[in-house]
């Protein structure tokens, strides 16, 4: 079974409820998927995060997703703008590269 038929049901049946909620009524905090590359790890969790982003009115962050590297970390940030081009979402990439405060300013002025 691929990674996305696994990850992809379990996002979206927990965000039917508000929350992450697994197989048994289990709330995990994380879900933690091992598979080579190529195989569909990142668009397993991104399609069903801006799917169940997409149906919530907030102005405030709402889902945030911690890689091991920056270089990873602009994988995902490219395949989440890709994905969330054309809707209300913003998506925002933070690297450790600035201090706190200039990352912090950086969100306030995206906010706007």
């Amino acid at each position: 079974m691929s990674v996305q038929a696994e990850v992809i049901p379990a996002i979206l049946d927990g965000a039917k409820h508000g929350l992450l909620m697994g197989r048994g009524g289990h709330r995990p905090r994380d879900i933690c998927v091992s598979a080579p590359t190529g195989s569909g790890k990142t668009l397993s969790f991104v399609i069903p995060v801006i799917q169940a982003l997409m149906e919530r009115v907030v102005c405030e962050i709402r889902a945030l997703a911690v890689l091991p590297t920056k270089e990873l970390a602009q994988q995902v940030y490219r395949v989440f703008a890709s994905y969330a081009e054309g809707t209300p979402l913003r998506v925002a990439l933070l690297v450790g590269q600035r201090s706190l405060a200039a990352e912090s300013a950086s969100l306030s002025e995206q906010r706007s």
